[in-house]
Formats: C-alpha cells, sequence, structure tokens
C-alpha cells in the first residue's frame, strides 16, 4: 500500500491524500490534468485529520535524493560502502607516493600487484589515473547533491519538494543535457 498526494504544481496546495496498492502513483502520473502534480509519500506523514507533516515528506525525498547521488556514482564504479571509501583513498595516498617515489613502501599497491601479476609502478599509475578521472564526476554528483538539499531544506509546500527532487543526474557527463520533466527524475 502506498500513500500519494495530489497537488497544484504552481502553488503546492493540497488536493487529494489518499492510498492505493504498489505502482499507484505511476499508474497516476501518466492521467494527470494540467497543473496537478503527485508524489508518493510516507504513510507517517498523512495526519489523523487529512492533512500532513511537510517535514516527515522532506525527511523522505531528503533520504531520496542522497539515494540517488549514490546511484549516480556507482553507476560510475565508486563503490561508497566505508570500506571501499577507505580502501581508495589509501589506494591513492599510495599510488600518488609511489609516482613521485618509486622507492615508497606501501601495503594495498603490494598486494594488490602481487596478487595481478602487475607491477606497483604500474598499478599506481592505474589508481591515479582512475582518482583523476573520478574527481570530477564524484565533485559533479556532490554538487547536484548538495544543490537539491538545499533546495529541500528550503521548500515550503510539496511543489517546491518535488522541483527540488528533480536532479538531472546526466549532466554529471553531458552538462548541456535536458532537464528532466516535472516528475522525471534520471
Amino acid at each position: 500500500m502506498e500513500h500519494y498526494l495530489l497537488y497544484n504544481i504552481e502553488t503546492g496546495a493540497t488536493i487529494q491524500i489518499g492510498q492505493g496498492p504498489a505502482d499507484t502513483v505511476a499508474l497516476y502520473k501518466s492521467n494527470l490534468p494540467p497543473g496537478v502534480g503527485i508524489m508518493q509519500i510516507p504513510s507517517q506523514a498523512v495526519l489523523p485529520l487529512g492533512g500532513i507533516d511537510i517535514d516527515i515528506i522532506k525527511a523522505s525525498y531528503g533520504a531520496g535524493i542522497n539515494a540517488d547521488a549514490d546511484k549516480a556514482a556507482f553507476a560510475f564504479g565508486f563503490n561508497n560502502t566505508p570500506r571501499q571509501v577507505a580502501t581508495y583513498r589509501e589506494k591513492e595516498a599510495e599510488a600518488r607516493a609511489v609516482l613521485a617515489d618509486p622507492d615508497t613502501p606501501t601495503l594495498f599497491l603490494t598486494i594488490e600487484a602481487d596478487e595481478m601479476g602487475i607491477t606497483v609502478q604500474d598499478l599506481a599509475q592505474e589508481v591515479v589515473a582512475q582518482a583523476d578521472l573520478w574527481r570530477p564526476i564524484g565533485a559533479k554528483i556532490e554538487a547536484l547533491r548538495r544543490k537539491a538539499n538545499a533546495r529541500l531544506a528550503a521548500a515550503t509546500n510539496v511543489a517546491e519538494i518535488a522541483a527540488a527532487a528533480q536532479i538531472n543526474w546526466h549532466a554529471v557527463v553531458a552538462p548541456d543535457s535536458v532537464e528532466p520533466a516535472e516528475g522525471e527524475n534520471l
């Protein structure tokens, strides 16, 4: 069962609060009259007398924005588990140190290079090249995530919440790509 909210996309005013089976929101999206938006909302956001708790909706959409940023990073091969992030940092630091001084002792790179049957120097070059490729992508993902969360924090109605959550993740690789249409999250 999912809860949804129909709203005026200009004013953010609530038109209707309802609930239905899974995919109700997806089914409604294609049949909305002009000027009406729909959003899925957490059941906890529906108040007993029929109103909504906008802070619960904001928290839910904020979690979605952050999850989408993680998905965008993962699409570029970046795994953001704490273990993997620590490993990436350590390998990059070791790799940069090795490229500056080939006699620098390493742990991660030495063991990995040995397992892969390549030299530490070759692995260091690969790690630095990957880190250099990732840096502008990661920066763009983070900028989009922070911008969306700032817009979400400033939102005063559901139309503004919906607008804040519309992030053009394609802009990470194609900065001139078209912005998503209302209700579309790329």
